[in-house]
């Protein structure tokens, strides 16, 4: 994949588009819910990460992947990440360890997992990482202020909603342009798609778990927004199931879409994405980052 056939954004006619992966594994998973692993392997991300690329790679399209920086500690993951950097993929920052309640943690652990990430990431891998989305979305203006102070350039944690705009104490007219809705800061917000009145966000996640009319009606109510679409993959939408004899219990399934083979989640998600291409130009977040950065300069 070449920059010089990176496509360009394309405001007058279609509104663009990005590709965003977190990249949580099963450990990181099961650490969110406060569940014992005792495996060693992590076949979620390497099965995931793998199939990804995969996808990516047919499709002629780059992503940014938001990977949690303590997954470098482990060479097979280090490994598939340094391949997606190879493969022309911009990587950004999913916090240090994915703390279930990033913005219930006092300052310091805050600053550690948002500071200490940023580093480990740019230090191991040799690249300049511009971007961070809170797990779980647990985002404040704290959190804000600590992404400035370490260099960031974007933030894309927050949807467009007044429990948001509260909690960062901005508008949700500002959360929504995808410009800098934080008075006497730099930084970029690129928002989550708004899902109302839908009761979930309509990322193939839950559209997978919901079924395709999901992620249409989700995806139809948003293109009239004309706003760009930051369509969120996490590994499990593409990873292998888990095999029942490792992973007992209905919610654990669920919660690593282990319900759905493999081959049935990769076709459910190139029908996702093609339905995006059919409306919007995709382009890659730096490119996003520069058209919004020319439009602030203009006005």
């Amino acid at each position: 994949m070449d920059n010089a056939n990176e496509p360009a954004v394309d405001l007058h006619h279609r509104p663009p588009a990005v590709i965003h992966v977190d990249l949580d594994g099963l450990t990181d998973i099961y650490f969110a819910h406060g569940w014992k692993y005792s495996h060693t392997d992590d076949s979620i991300f390497e099965t995931g990460l793998k199939n990804i690329l995969a996808l990516l790679e047919r499709n002629g399209v780059r992503a940014t992947f938001f990977v949690i920086a303590s997954s470098l500690d482990n060479p097979r993951k280090r490994e598939l990440v340094q391949e997606a950097v190879r493969r022309g993929h911009e990587i950004a920052s999913h916090s240090l360890t994915h703390p279930p309640r990033l913005k219930s943690l006092d300052r310091e652990r805050k600053s550690s997992e948002i500071g200490d990430s940023r580093q480990k990431l740019e230090e191991i891998l040799g690249l300049k990482v511009r971007g961070f989305r809170a797990p779980g979305y647990e985002i404040d203006r704290a959190c804000i202020e600590l992404l400035m102070q370490y260099g960031y350039e974007y933030d894309s944690s927050a949807f467009p909603t007044a429990s948001f705009a509260r909690r960062l104490d901005t508008s949700v007219a500002k959360l929504a342009g995808s410009r800098r809705p934080f008075p006497g800061t730099s930084l970029i917000e690129l928002p989550l798609p708004d899902y109302r009145p839908l009761p979930f966000p309509f990322n193939p996640s839950y559209s997978l778990l919901f079924g395709p009319s999901y992620f249409q009606l989700g995806l139809k109510r948003f293109l009239r927004s004309g706003a760009p679409l930051v369509l969120l993959f996490h590994l499990i939408d593409v990873a292998d199931p888990i095999a029942p004899d490792r992973l007992k219990g209905l919610t654990r399934r669920l919660f690593t879409l282990s319900i759905l083979s493999g081959q049935r989640k990769l076709e459910r998600c190139q029908k996702m994405l093609d339905l995006v291409r059919q409306h919007y130009t995709l382009t890659t977040t730096p490119c996003l980052l520069e058209e919004q950065n020319l439009r602030q300069e203009v006005h």
